[in-house]
Order: structure tokens, then sequence, then C-alpha cells
């Protein structure tokens, strides 16, 4: 079975969109001190009523599986 990969931390910059373990879209805002989370801000939560669109949370760098590169699908049509 193949290991998950997650976002390298040291390559996460501000304003990257990621794709966090829950499927939620977030854009980082910048790197907490603790050197373990990053501040983010919700562009989409999946219609989780907990989580609201805009709002700006806390999570762990293990929460970030992916850079959202979006919809484009060059070479894949």
């Amino acid at each position: 079975m193949e290991k998950e990969k997650r976002v390298d931390p040291a390559t996460v910059k501000p304003g990257m969109q990621c794709t966090l373990s829950d499927g939620s879209l977030v854009e980082i805002q910048e790197a907490v001190g603790d050197n373990v989370h990053f501040r983010v801000k919700y562009l989409d939560s999946l219609d989780n009523p907990e989580i609201p669109v805009g709002s700006v949370g806390q999570v762990p760098f293990e929460e970030l599986i992916g850079e959202y590169m979006g919809t484009h699908a060059e070479g894949l049509t």
C-alpha cells in the first residue's frame, strides 16, 4: 500500500491554496510561531456549517494534504 503524500511544511507560502484532510479548501495566511500550525482562511468547507466560508482558523501542517492546482486539466483531455 502506498503511503499518502503530505505537503512539505517548508514549501508552504502565504497565498498558497491547499486541500485539507477533511476536503476543505483553504488559503494559507501565515505560519504560526509554534512551527506546527498554519493560519488559514477557508475558501470551501464542503458545506460544513461548523466552518463558515471566509472564516479564519489554525490547522496543523499534518492536515495539509496537497496544493490546490485548480480545475485546469491540460494534458488530461
